[in-house]
């Protein structure tokens, strides 16, 4: 299954870092989902609605998203330094 594609502009040093990053097989786009965090909820309520429905957080990776987030956290620290 083909799915849409978006062509984007990257500066080399982004990249290079991207390209560096991708595993053995991997394409950018995995990459890229990899190492986001999933799509933030459009508002409180919606994430009140969830919590009150006992289905907040079904379906999400939350070992993904604790990498996600210290490697984030780590990076802010290295450019910090």
């Amino acid at each position: 299954m083909n799915m849409p594609s978006k062509t984007i502009s990257l500066e080399v040093d982004a990249y290079d870092r991207l390209k560096a990053t991708r595993r053995a097989g991997e394409s950018f786009s995995e990459v890229v989902r990899r190492i986001t965090l999933p799509p933030a909820k459009a508002t409180a309520a919606d994430l009140l609605a969830e919590v009150k429905a006992g289905t907040f957080g079904r379906g999400v990776n939350w070992i993904a998203v604790k990498h996600a987030v210290a490697g984030r956290r780590r990076a802010r620290e290295l450019r910090s330094a």
